[in-house]
């Protein structure tokens, strides 16, 4: 903002930050809800001093809490969102593979009597093994979630056999075994759709498909989502046949369930199947349907202008994006969005650089520091 829009408009900026609000969970909550995730890792890293952990304590002797190791999973998982990802992996170093004998309930039995097992959050395992994909070692994150899934398909197996998670005697109730089945039953399917996503990157398609249709046994209310994502899948690398397949088979079971949200789905997957035979006035017809059952959609509104583009009437688009940014800012100051509206002021005008800085404006009065400024291109 100082660069492009002086001293007066960066001094109007407020945004909150570590020191303005509570220094607790609340406090942190709330920086992340209003997407000022740079302020919630600092106000993590001023939480974790607080638990003699933290700034300058790297190497020194430290005790482990519940609540310290979820300081650590939200901090490492805003720094992968923020796309830091070598800070990241720094920060796990110290953590090993997360099966150290600190990480684990039995290392402080005067703290928590009774209780067993780790006290890594589940989803902190899952970040840890997603990390090197996005470091460039996909094969890595591989290796780790397939461990993962390993152990949570032996844990899976004792609960079956009446057994407790780590294979003793167990004295649960049979609600409470039946809720831990449901429990590790969904864990596995979170770690078959981490590998889906992980083979994705891989640009290995086949068995990419495989994980995806493995998913849908742990995730039966999720087919139609996941079908129309293998379908599209099929579209991104030209095969349309597949794709139709699919689609296909989403209607199927939409046609059971109903709702307004399959509905949605179906029309998505048709106008997507058009756009993949370049026919855009098609697909702009089936991305119209949907925002008369659901104005408020911003994919079938984003891609909707796409399609005006495509089919030489720059004019209409552009007003469909700015109509649709300014109708509700908080929720259509999407970065792709913007990119889009950026792109189109520059085919529109050789002066696109007002415009550009009007945008700045209203990002600023709206986003956190998370924002990306490099969608709205001013460089």
């Amino acid at each position: 903002m100082l660069r492009f829009l002086g001293e007066k408009a960066a001094a109007k900026r407020q945004v909150l930050n570590a020191s303005s609000v509570e220094p607790s969970f609340v406090g942190l909550k709330q920086l992340i809800s209003c997407r000022n995730w740079r302020a919630a890792v600092d106000l993590c890293g001023r939480l974790l001093t607080a638990h003699g952990q933290g700034y300058g304590k790297s190497g020194l002797p430290t005790s482990h809490t519940t609540d310290s190791l979820q300081l650590w999973f939200v901090r490492l998982a805003l720094l992968v969102k923020l796309g830091l990802f070598q800070n990241a992996e720094m920060e796990f170093e110290p953590f090993g593979n997360l099966d150290q004998p600190d990480l684990y309930y039995e290392y402080y039995p005067h703290v928590y009597p009774g209780r067993r097992g780790s006290m890594v959050p589940f989803s902190m395992r899952i970040l840890h093994a997603e990390l090197q994909q996005y470091l460039g070692n996909p094969q890595e994150s591989l290796d780790r979630l397939h461990r993962v899934k390993t152990v949570c398909s032996k844990i899976l197996a004792n609960l079956e056999q009446g057994l407790a998670e780590d294979g003793g005697t167990s004295s649960v109730t049979p609600e409470g075994r039946q809720a831990s089945i449901r429990l590790w039953r969904s864990r596995l399917g979170r770690v078959m759709y981490s590998m889906a996503n992980c083979l994705l990157l891989m640009k290995d398609y086949v068995l990419a498909v495989e994980a995806y249709h493995s998913v849908i046994t742990y995730y039966p209310e999720q087919q139609p989502q996941l079908l129309s994502g293998i379908g599209r899948i099929a579209l991104q690398i030209g095969d349309i046949k597949t794709a139709e397949k699919y689609f296909q088979d989403v209607e199927k079971v939409t046609q059971k369930s109903g709702g307004l949200q399959g509905k949605i789905t179906v029309l998505m997957n048709r106008a997507f199947l058009y756009l993949g035979q370049n026919n855009f006035a098609e697909a702009h017809r089936f991305f119209t349907e949907i925002l008369r059952m659901d104005p408020a959609n911003a994919v079938a509104n984003n891609n909707a202008a796409v399609c005006l583009l495509y089919l030489g009437k720059l004019k209409d688009s552009l007003r469909q994006l700015e109509a649709m940014v300014q109708q509700d800012p908080r929720h259509y100051l999407h970065e792709s969005v913007l990119f889009n509206l950026t792109t189109m002021y520059e085919l529109e005008s050789s002066r696109s650089m007002q415009k550009k800085q009007s945008l700045l404006e209203a990002v600023a009065s709206k986003e956190g520091d998370s924002f990306n400024t490099q969608c709205l291109k001013l460089a």
